[in-house]
């Protein structure tokens, strides 16, 4: 029987942890010592870029989650202005997330033993359809709560294959040596789209009607298949395995348990995204009820959120020769609730945007910090399945944090809820550093 290795140059058997991954980061070359300190960080951080094909990746990546950013934006909008129910509400983000949690160790097995590329096109053909549906419903009026919430689910279907595969492709487009700053520069661009995604669409209804956030959603679908066409690739060899496809996703979790590095980061991710990144889901009511903001400046705010999340990936990036990972995964998370706290405690639109942007800043430290420490402690052949297992935890965690933050701000507040929530996430992620205190 096949098993992966738990180490990076396979000498070691299951259990490397956090320091041994570190260890093997790769170090950038040395740079032309004429050069000054801004250039030499911009050289480090934009490595990446450099190779034809992550240059298309990046580009698809972007319009991809522009689109994203723009239709969760949009939908959200509108079942809160339909229903003005925080259920409902907090209902549609739990079924987009739902899919997530029961397709994504399937997709993850899937991108080990397929072609990659093949396996996002397709994903992507399927959204192409699902955001046409939405933008066709709300434009003719026969748009419905329940056809809302049914089309969120279809969506995050499509979006539960893509995530870990697209996440296990990007090894073969860049290799190893620059995988950790390609990593980095997708969460940075992926947090770019959180800014310009959300304001586009507040913009977009507001002139043109939330349809047509929709329809354009489709249309970033049909670019992304034509970036994934143009790229170059190498033909890849998949070994066949004697495992069935069980067999093959239960390989995966023996990895996640075997790697402690894997197994924590994994735990701090499930917190998270349970208790912090929940938030999300009741900012339109927040916006409506609470600041009694427009479309327009309602996209600015979660726009605002995106903005820090940037400069906490670029944060990232520019340190991948000197990473401290559990400094950072539990200063991310730190900051993070810091901004929480401090949103709630404001009922002012321009005092609230620092917040935010503090909060996007200490989130996407962790996020990117814990992708890349796992992507570098797992071998090659699993990797779709330890991505996939990823998506499980973060999609697991993503419409339980939804539904109940729903259902808490429907008993007490939406600021409340987040003040909750955010001591919940403090007590656990204490806890979690004393027990796994010993590992690092």
């Amino acid at each position: 029987m096949w098993e992966a290795p738990c180490r990076i140059d396979g000498k070691s058997t299951a259990g490397s942890f956090m320091r041994e991954t570190i260890s093997e980061i790769p170090k950038p070359s040395l740079e032309d010592p004429r050069k000054s300190g801004i250039q030499r960080w911009s050289a480090n951080t934009f490595n990446a870029l450099g190779d034809r094909n992550y240059r298309y990746f990046f580009a698809g990546l972007g319009i991809s989650f522009t689109g994203a950013w723009m239709r969760r934006t949009a939908l959200g909008w509108i079942v809160f202005q339909m229903t003005g129910s925080y259920e409902l509400l907090g209902a549609t983000f739990a079924m987009a997330a739902l899919p997530l949690l029961v397709f994504a160790p399937l997709a993850g097995s899937l991108a080990d033993s397929m072609d990659k590329r093949r396996l996002i096109i397709i994903a992507r053909c399927f959204a192409f359809l699902i955001s046409l549906s939405l933008g066709l419903l709300v434009w003719s009026g026969n748009a419905t709560p329940t056809l809302l919430i049914a089309l969120a689910f279809l969506g995050g279907t499509a979006f539960a294959f893509e995530v870990p595969t697209r996440q296990s492709f990007v090894v073969e487009i860049v290799g190893r040596d620059r995988l950790l700053n390609a990593i980095a520069l997708n969460s940075a661009l992926i947090n770019l789209t959180r800014v310009i995604g959300p304001i586009l669409a507040g913009f977009i209804m507001a002139w043109l009607g939330a349809s047509m956030v929709f329809f354009l959603d489709a249309a970033c679908s049909l670019i992304v298949i034509g970036t994934l066409s143009c790229l170059r690739l190498k033909p890849r060899t998949i070994i066949p395995s004697t495992l069935g496809r069980l067999g093959q996703m239960a390989e995966g979790w023996r990895e996640v348990f075997r790697n402690k590095a894997v197994r924590n980061m994994l735990i701090m991710l499930a917190c998270f995204t349970t208790f912090g990144w929940s938030f999300d889901t009741l900012m339109p009511a927040i916006a409506q009820e609470q600041l009694n903001l427009k479309e327009a400046q309602y996209g600015v705010l979660m726009g605002i959120f995106g903005l820090g999340a940037i400069l906490g990936a670029l944060f990232v990036a520019g340190r991948t020769d000197r990473a401290r990972p559990k400094l950072q995964a539990y200063g991310g998370v730190s900051v993070m609730m810091v901004g929480l706290i401090l949103m709630t405690l404001t009922r002012n639109y321009w005092l609230m945007m620092p917040c935010l942007a503090l909060a996007g800043l200490g989130g996407i430290t962790f996020l990117s910090t814990a992708n890349t420490t796992i992507q570098l402690s797992i071998d090659d052949a699993i990797r779709g399945r330890v991505m996939g297992i990823w998506t499980l935890v973060f999609g697991g965690a993503m419409p339980l944090g939804s539904w109940l933050a729903g259902q808490t701000a429907a008993l007490i507040s939406p600021f409340a809820t987040i003040q909750l929530f955010v001591g919940i996430w403090f007590v656990v992620t204490v806890a979690i550093f004393w027990w796994g205190n010993g590992d690092s």
